[in-house]
């Protein structure tokens, strides 16, 4: 017999002394008779039933894994998804060679070349362990990330070359100034330049015709072009010092 419990109240019967069963060993034994019974007095239905779960389940777990493979062999052959099996071989040959661990002992390598070996036997059929419309969808996937990767890409380019043409014409409104600059200073030179060999040669009448003699030859750059020109900066000098001096004579007391 089993024993009742009698609950107690601050270490007393409750009102009316009545006893109240206590149902925990009880559900305890049926726990252990239906352990019992499934372990060892059932043990053979149990294991085979447990066995025939496992038989179901494994599959599935399989199947999952290979549908959540995102494996792309055109990707890895670097082929279209509608080529033939003669350009995947072709396609394997060239990359084979390029990763073969006899070629490339690294780990990036070898890597590349078990997913070329991977990627010609599922075209070719040997592999199936992914099916076609898996292999399908990870192609399309792939395409589709390259697609954004390459926008994204030409836009970074399109960025520079904007960069690039404002550089350019920054460059080209430099090399109009200097151009503009550069004539200015040549004809300056030729001026003085002529006008001193003019007026060396041939007095004040000279002086005229050597200057505008001297505008015309500056632009040369030959010998007559830099000897105009070099004296024409003699002469700037010459004309600057005095200048300089006069300046100099009037500000003095």
């Amino acid at each position: 017999m089993w024993r009742l419990n009698r609950p107690r109240i601050n270490g007393r019967s409750p009102a009316g002394g009545q006893q109240r069963p206590s149902w925990l060993p009880v559900g305890r034994l049926a726990l252990a008779t239906a352990v019992w019974t499934l372990t060892c007095g059932g043990g053979g239905a149990f294991t085979s039933g447990f066995r025939r779960v496992c038989d179901g389940v494994v599959p599935q777990v399989r199947l999952c894994a290979a549908i959540s493979d995102t494996f792309d062999p055109w990707t890895v052959l670097e082929i279209s998804p509608d080529a033939g099996v003669n350009e995947a071989r072709k396609a394997y040959r060239k990359l084979a060679a390029k990763y073969h661990p006899d070629v490339d002992s690294s780990d990036e390598a070898t890597d590349m070349f078990q997913k070329v070996v991977r990627a010609l036997a599922i075209i070719t059929g040997e592999d199936k362990e992914l099916d076609e419309t898996t292999l399908l969808t990870n192609a399309a996937n792939n395409l589709r990330d390259n697609i954004e990767f390459q926008k994204e890409r030409i836009e970074r380019l399109k960025q520079q070359a904007a960069e690039e043409e404002k550089r350019v014409k920054t460059m080209e409104e430099q090399q109009k100034k200097a151009e503009e600059k550069r004539d200015q200073v040549s004809a300056e030179l030729g001026l003085l330049g002529g006008g001193l060999l003019g007026l060396v040669a041939g007095g004040p009448t000279g002086l005229l015709l050597g200057a505008i003699a001297g505008i015309v030859l500056s632009k040369r750059n030959d010998s007559l072009g830099k000897v105009i020109r070099g004296t024409g900066t003699f002469t700037r000098g010459m004309v600057d010092a005095v200048n300089k001096a006069a300046s100099n004579d009037g500000a003095a007391p």
